[in-house]
């Protein structure tokens, strides 16, 4: 189906939910629910599919087809799964009321889900559902079902399109990456993960600073950070810089050292060696650690993890394993764990 008959297709469901007193055209069992909820998601998938057609073509050249161009994602569809279809999936929709079983389909059909072996595809978290048990690796697809789950909830409190669709429909896929023993602060059992994939010498993972320690001040014991290095070739201190930090780690002195480094200005040898005297480490220790086998295979282990994941731009973050990439204002990251915070009741 190509993008022009979606478009099309949507503006007539639109007409139609306009002119009529229930969900007429719509395939959960035609049931009535809310007219106001199904124009409003019908717009918003109408304006989705305008913006994608508007938007230029990536990649340059004489055309379509020119030699080298980039490939365009394909266009999101939305599914058509029964309320039944649906429920064999997620038992939980099952037990709602008509109403709201309409509102929670609607949205398992038409909102994309984050599944990692579909990066290059937009599906609805319904398709995710249909499909998650029949790839090979299903620990990758592990989050569908607790989204699902978060859509049905949402449905059952009667939240309203955007709150569904916002709290369901990140802007990147979710990614099952253990931390394991990478510098962190917080809880061990924290509800809340966020692990940085950070560059000591990139000005935007300094500028993101400010809006970590804003989320690590309201949620408290809640959060846990995790910081990895992913030190950019652009950047020729970058790299020395990961190996002084994890050495410092050595001493427990990590975080005072990444401090430190990100309100330095500028970043040199001398630097390094100073901040390790500012905050108080056993600098010939310190620099046999930063020399060290270990510590070289730890940021190297680091940048392992990011390239298996196509983590290619710092700072990005993973929030509970959602991707967030970017110096994003607090309230990004708000949008996520207050998602994942209400997920445990």
């Amino acid at each position: 189906m190509s993008q022009n008959s979606t478009i099309f297709g949507l503006l007539v469901f639109a007409l139609v939910l306009a002119g009529g007193t229930g969900w007429g055209g719509y395939t959960v069992g035609k049931r009535e629910a809310t007219l106001q909820a199904q124009t409003e998601l019908a717009k918003k998938d109408v304006e989705i599919a305008e913006a994608k057609v508007a938007a230029p073509a990536r990649g340059g050249g004489d055309g379509e087809g020119a030699k080298g161009a980039k490939q365009e994602k394909p266009a999101f569809e939305p599914t058509s799964y029964t309320a039944e279809e649906l429920a064999a999936w997620v038992p939980e929709l099952g037990e709602l009321g008509e109403e709201a079983k309409v509102r929670a389909s609607y949205a398992l059909n038409n909102i994309a889900g984050s599944c990692v072996p579909c990066m290059d595809q937009q599906y609805s978290i319904g398709k995710c559902l249909e499909r998650a048990p029949k790839l090979l690796d299903k620990a990758l697809c592990a989050n569908v079902p607790k989204i699902a789950r978060r859509v049905v909830r949402l449905a059952k409190q009667e939240k309203s399109p955007d709150d569904i669709r916002s709290a369901a429909e990140f802007s990147q896929p979710w990614l099952p990456i253990d931390p394991g023993n990478a510098p962190s602060k917080g809880p061990a059992d924290a509800p809340i993960v966020i692990i940085e994939y950070s560059d000591f010498q990139c000005p935007y993972c300094k500028k993101a600073l400010p809006s970590i320690k804003a989320i690590e001040e309201k949620y408290g014991d809640k959060v846990r950070v995790v910081f990895m290095n992913q030190p950019l070739a652009m950047h020729k201190m970058a790299r020395p810089a990961a190996l002084a930090a994890l050495a410092a780690d050595k001493q427990g002195k990590f975080w005072e050292y990444h401090d430190a480094i990100f309100e330095a200005e500028g970043l040199n040898e001398d630097q390094l060696v100073a901040i390790a005297k500012k905050v108080g480490l056993n600098v010939s220790k310190w620099e046999a650690d930063r020399t060290s086998t270990e510590v070289d295979a730890a940021v190297a282990a680091d940048t392992a993890r990011a390239e298996k994941w196509k983590i290619t731009s710092t700072p990005t973050f993973l929030v509970n394993g959602y991707k967030v990439k970017g110096a994003q204002p607090p309230e990004f990251f708000q949008r996520i764990i207050d998602a994942e915070l209400a997920d445990r009741g």
